[in-house]
């Protein structure tokens, strides 16, 4: 596990829930499921790397899916 949390950052939910209702307003009606990861990227500043098609119906984070990041690698 430390292995692991090496490279993952949590997130306090003091940070992030003052963003919990601009992001269920983006996202809750697609997917109540998916609000706290889009306030947590809003209160960090950050995208969301998931191939969850739904987070494409909000605008206020990035989405990046595994292909896209897979291939911003991709230097040949």
């Amino acid at each position: 596990m430390d292995l692991l949390f090496q490279y993952i950052e949590t997130v306090p939910a003091s940070e992030f829930y003052p963003y919990i209702k601009e992001a269920d307003e983006a996202i809750g009606d697609t997917d109540p499921n998916d609000v706290l990861y889009v306030a947590c990227a809003l209160a960090r500043d950050a995208g969301v790397w998931s191939d969850d098609s739904g987070f494409d119906e909000q605008d206020l984070v990035p989405m990046f899916t595994t292909s896209g990041v897979v291939e911003s690698f991709d230097t040949r």
